[in-house]
C-alpha cells in the first residue's frame, strides 16, 4: 500500500504567490532573522553574495568605486556561470569564455599564510570566499584549523 505523499510547495519570489510570505514568515522566526533572501540555485546564493561584499566594502569600509576584491580559494567551485567561471582556475571553465567580472583574485586553499600574504598587500578587500570542503575535484579536507 502507498502512503500519500507530503505535500511539497516551489515557490519564487520572481512573482507574487500565496506561500512565499508564509515561508518568509517560518524561517525568520525559526533562525530569529528580521531578514532573509531567498535564492533557487547555489550560483545564484554566491553572486548575490558577492554583491552584498561589495556593497558593504563600497559602504562601510570605503573602497572606492569598481575596486572591491574578493578572494577565492584555488580550484574552488561554485558554479558555471561567467561570473563563478572568472573565480576559478580550471581552465575547461575559463578558457575562451571572457571577459569576466573584475576584482576576483585567488589564493591557495588550504593555506592560511598565502591568504594572508594576499590580505595584507589588498586594503580593497570585500571578501573571502571559504569553502570548508572542496568537492568538485574530488573531497578535499583542509587541514585542522584551516577554518579558524
Amino acid at each position: 500500500m502507498y502512503k500519500q505523499a507530503a505535500k511539497i510547495t516551489l515557490t519564487s519570489r520572481a512573482f507574487h504567490n500565496t506561500e512565499l510570505g508564509k515561508f518568509g514568515e517560518f524561517i525568520t522566526k525559526l533562525l530569529r532573522y528580521d531578514k532573509y533572501l531567498p535564492m533557487n540555485t547555489g550560483c545564484e546564493a554566491d553572486e548575490t553574495a558577492c554583491k552584498l561584499a561589495r556593497r558593504w566594502a563600497y559602504r562601510v569600509k570605503k573602497v572606492p568605486d569598481n575596486e572591491a576584491v574578493i578572494f577565492f580559494p584555488t580550484q574552488n567551485f561554485w558554479g558555471r556561470s561567467i561570473t563563478a567561471s572568472g573565480a576559478c582556475d580550471d581552465p575547461s571553465r575559463y578558457h575562451q569564455f571572457g571577459p569576466f567580472t573584475r576584482g576576483f583574485e585567488l589564493f591557495n586553499y588550504n593555506d592560511i599564510p598565502n591568504l594572508e600574504m594576499h590580505l595584507k598587500k589588498t586594503p580593497t578587500v570585500a571578501a573571502v570566499c571559504i569553502e570548508a570542503i572542496q568537492g568538485e575535484a574530488g573531497i578535499i579536507m583542509p587541514a585542522d584549523g584551516y577554518l579558524k
